[in-house]
């Protein structure tokens, strides 16, 4: 593909002099389970909150854009795999345990981008069923919190190329 724009989540249309922002789009998709946009030339934040809708969306791949902003790896409920990696997020979200995803999310890579964190703000609470985790070539700092010790399904995790 070379789709490039804005992430999207809904369409907008004009309609005379008038823009009009349908219900229409990704984030009206109930029965998605795969969303693959990698490698594309997608710009801009995505816009989360829509996306929470889409309960049965399990694999999310928005790697190799340019997106930006703030990434939220618990992005919708059933996650299991997220791949933001290669763009231009800036910041992540903390991992929120009262996030469904926060018991199905397998594996995560938030690699190549410029994510400025905290390591242990960051990880302190990192999914438990977490299988694989990167987080490579970002701008992470200080140091790795003891609850990575805890995690008994980790199998690969990747911080290398930070400030740890």
């Amino acid at each position: 593909n070379n789709l490039v724009g804005q992430f999207p989540v809904y369409t907008d249309f004009q309609i005379e002099s008038y823009w009009v922002n349908t219900k229409y789009g990704l984030a009206n998709l109930y029965n998605l389970k795969t969303l693959d946009l990698a490698d594309n030339k997608l710009a801009g934040k995505i816009e989360y909150a829509p996306l929470y809708n889409l309960y049965l969306l399990t694999d999310f791949d928005v790697s190799g854009n340019q997106l930006s902003g703030e990434v939220d790896a618990l992005v919708t409920p059933s996650l299991r795999n997220v791949d933001l990696s290669n763009n231009r997020f800036t910041s992540m979200s903390r991992f929120k345990k009262y996030k469904q995803s926060f018991r199905t999310l397998r594996f995560c890579d938030v690699s190549n981008n410029t994510i400025h964190h905290d390591a242990s703000d960051l990880l302190e609470n990192i999914p438990p069923n977490i299988e694989r985790f990167f987080a490579s070539n970002n701008q992470i700092h200080g140091s790795l919190p003891d609850s990575l010790n805890f995690l008994s399904e980790l199998r690969r995790f990747d911080m290398s190329s930070n400030a740890l």
